[in-house]
């Protein structure tokens, strides 16, 4: 999605639970490109208050911090909180810096699909 300096993405799906995985995809896109990523290793996330859009972003910014501090890759949402492994330089290509995942925009909005979100990354 276009965007004035940073990196937008309309997420949608069934509901909160599909909005984490969408944002995990989305995420891991930008991390790794199209390196393959496998869910080895869990680690936990304390789920957030708050409206929607706002625990979606504190939920990827957490997942962001998870990479920037311990270089863990996400593969998938887990059930308390992201799958995935860590760096391996031989397996994964860094493809570019993600400094945040901001609340620039985030309302959730509902349609008949289910629910829909613009997530924006300070790249």
């Amino acid at each position: 999605m276009p965007h004035t300096a940073d990196i937008a993405v309309e997420l949608s799906a069934a509901d909160e639970a599909g909005l984490r995985e969408a944002g995990i995809e989305a995420l891991r896109e930008l991390l790794v490109g199209t390196s393959t990523v496998r869910a080895l290793e869990e680690r936990p996330i304390e789920p957030g208050a708050g409206e929607p859009g706002d625990r979606l972003v504190r939920f990827l910014g957490d997942v962001l911090y998870l990479y920037d501090t311990e270089r863990f890759v996400p593969a998938r949402a887990g059930g308390a909180g992201v799958l995935g492994e860590p760096f391996d330089p031989a397996r994964h290509r860094a493809e570019r810096e993600v400094k945040a995942v901001t609340h620039h925009g985030t309302g959730v909005r509902r349609d008949a699909a289910g629910l829909r979100v613009t997530i924006v990354f300070d790249v």
